[in-house]
Parts: C-alpha cells; sequence; structure tokens
C-alpha cells in the first residue's frame, strides 16, 4: 500500500493550468495620447472597456478579440488579440510522465516470460497509453475553464495618429 502511495504522491503535487490561472485574464491599454475611448468586441466582456489608460477583463475562452482605440481628433487604431495556450499547462504532462511509466513498467512485466510480445514494444505501448490518460483530466479542466489560454498581446500600447 506504501508503494502505491508513493506512486500517487506526484499525481496529487501535479498542477494544472487551473490552479496557477483564473478564467479571466487582464490586458492593460494604453495610449497616447490618453484619454482614448476603448471598444471591445471578445466574447462576454462589455462593449465599452473604458478610456485609457484602461484594464480590461476578458474570458479567457473568448476568440476572437479585438480593441479599438479611438479619440477625437485621431485616426482609431484596432489591435487583434491572438488566443494562445498558456505555458501553465505544461504541469499537465506531470501525472502523464507517472501514469506513463507506471504503465509502462506494468506492461514491460507482464509481457516479460512470454513469446506473443516483445516487452520494449508493450512498455512503449502502455507507457504512451498512461501518458495520454495521465494528462487527459487536466487538459479537459484547463479548456473547460478557460485557463489553458491567454491573449497575446498581454500589454497593449497605441500611438494615435492625428488627424489632417
Amino acid at each position: 500500500m506504501r508503494r502505491i502511495a508513493l506512486l500517487l504522491f506526484p499525481l496529487v503535487l501535479a498542477r494544472c493550468a487551473t490552479v496557477v490561472n483564473d478564467q479571466k485574464e487582464k490586458i492593460a491599454v494604453r495610449s497616447e495620447p490618453a484619454g482614448a475611448v476603448v471598444s471591445v468586441e471578445c466574447g462576454t466582456t462589455p462593449v465599452y472597456g473604458g478610456v485609457t489608460p484602461a484594464v480590461i477583463l476578458i474570458e479567457r475562452t473568448a476568440d476572437p478579440c479585438v480593441f479599438t482605440i479611438a479619440k477625437e481628433g485621431f485616426a482609431e487604431q484596432r489591435v487583434e488579440l491572438e488566443r494562445q495556450l498558456s505555458r501553465a499547462t505544461k504541469g499537465n504532462k506531470v501525472p502523464g510522465i507517472v501514469a506513463g511509466s507506471l504503465l509502462g513498467f506494468i506492461a514491460f512485466l507482464v509481457t516479460m516470460d512470454g513469446d506473443v510480445l516483445d516487452p520494449v514494444d508493450a512498455a512503449q505501448g502502455g507507457w504512451e497509453v498512461g501518458n495520454a490518460l495521465g494528462e487527459a483530466p487536466g487538459n479537459a479542466i484547463d479548456r473547460k475553464t478557460g485557463a489553458a489560454y491567454k491573449h497575446v498581446p498581454g500589454t497593449v500600447f497605441v500611438r494615435l495618429d492625428p488627424l489632417r
């Protein structure tokens, strides 16, 4: 029983992106000159984002996201945000490695004395299945909550050009 507990311990310590990231993220928006109105087209975020400098709170699941920054007497600018996978999702690899190693080792032991399957091939297959099974719950939760994503750029700065 202690051995099983020691093998499962890394699974308990593994952190997925949901632990690190909220479901929403803050995007700072600045302009030169300041005082420009920020309009937002992004998921359920309110259309009026405020006046620069501003911090816009957007859902990580939202895609596409576009900010329009406008001030009277200046040409407006649109900034598209690209949704990408967050580095925080790499934490999901820990339970995948543990489960893959465990299943691969078991597959190796089970096929060691048989002549039907090559033990090394069985271990490789066991590792691949265990790895996928170990990562799957964390990845699914992160995508569902939106914590798997981030928007780029994370900070927006625009220099507005005067109209002539």
